[in-house]
């Protein structure tokens, strides 16, 4: 079990990797990958460690994810669950990296493609777990829990935010109370500043379930009242 210091060490070492790609490529909260890396890698501590895979990306057919990823590969033992319960040792080959974030990015990519069209950038991330894992990227039936009891735990949603200031805001904010159903310019206005603090939301000028979550999500990694309505504390916090 790695240790306290360990663990900080190595989410600290690896969030801003998860952000940066997160920026570059979108869709997978940074959360997600941080805590997914986090199990994959045994905090930092596994031996495919020295390959820079820290999420346990799988060759596969090579053929896809390929921007992020040179073509190098090492073969490891490895644990399937294809029953539940059942746990099966194979030898399988795994994508080498020349650092961590090209791990991340390469991770991104793969996530961005058609393999995992099923996992929507709109989801909160307790949805786009389970989405990943429908799509296949692991057979273990413990993995989500792990990854999402991590998330908990770390409060890794605070790395799904930058804390940069929002610039360049090209919707005006007329209203200060806006909620699940609300339309128009200023629900626009919410949903970019909130893009601009890490959220992923189409800025439709709708206030529908996305909306609410990622104002949920914002309000409690800030402290306030978690109720789903950009009010007047909300929208402060979102201008500073």
């Amino acid at each position: 079990m790695a240790s306290a210091t360990t663990i900080a060490t190595f989410i600290e070492r690896i969030a801003p990797c998860a952000q940066n790609s997160f920026q570059k490529l979108g869709k997978v909260k940074p959360s997600i990958c941080i805590a997914m890396a986090c199990v994959e890698s045994a905090y930092g501590t596994a031996g495919s460690c020295k390959h820079n895979s820290f999420l346990g990306q799988k060759v596969g057919t090579g053929k896809t994810a390929k921007k992020f990823w040179d073509g190098t590969f090492f073969t490891s033992k490895t644990k399937e669950e294809y029953t539940i319960g059942v746990h099966t040792t194979i030898v399988d080959a795994f994508r080498s990296y020349r650092d961590m974030q090209q791990c991340t990015d390469n991770y991104y990519e793969l996530l961005n493609t058609g393999l995992y069209s099923r996992v929507k950038a709109d989801a909160d991330y307790i949805t786009q777990m389970k989405q990943i894992k429908a799509c296949g990227y692991m057979t273990s039936s413990t993995e989500v829990n792990s990854v999402l009891s991590i998330i908990q735990k770390y409060n890794l949603t605070k790395y799904d935010f930058n804390s940069g200031v929002v610039t360049g805001n090209p919707y005006r904010l007329t209203s200060t109370l806006m909620k699940v159903g609300s339309k128009g310019e200023s629900v626009k206005w919410l949903q970019y500043a909130l893009n601009e603090k890490g959220a992923s939301l189409v800025v439709d000028g709708k206030f529908g379930d996305a909306t609410e979550r990622a104002v949920r999500t914002y309000q409690d990694l800030k402290g306030l009242t978690v109720d789903g309505i950009a009010g007047k504390n909300t929208i402060a916090a979102l201008k500073k």
